[in-house]
């Protein structure tokens, strides 16, 4: 088993992208249905009325944190691919350098 981690930084920002459309797809499909909700509150009375509203409001703040996880995680994402590239670029100028040095040491 080796103990090489090999990332490919596209794959790694195209899953944020992926991140980022089920983030979309949660605050679209949730808002309808909070719409459909709040369009239904008129025709409840008494402890129905304030048991909706309030398992609205619920349901409402759930679905916002569910969605701004879901974009940090996409953004973590793109942080640690943008990381990924810097410490390859990072790794390659060192080993450049190094060349570098060979030659002058007569080798």
């Amino acid at each position: 088993m080796s103990d090489n981690l090999r990332v490919d930084p596209l794959e790694v920002r195209m899953a944020a992208d992926h991140v980022n459309a089920a983030a979309d797809s949660l605050r679209s499909a949730h808002g309808t249905a909070h719409e459909r909700m709040g369009a239904a509150a008129p025709g409840w009375i008494g402890s129905s009325a304030s048991g909706l509203s309030a398992t609205t409001t619920k349901w409402e703040e759930e679905s916002a944190a569910h969605y701004t996880e879901l974009v940090k995680h996409a953004e973590d994402l793109r942080s640690a691919a943008a990381k990924y590239v810097r410490t390859d670029d990072n790794a390659a100028t060192e080993i450049e350098s190094a060349g570098s040095n060979l030659g002058t040491m007569g080798l």
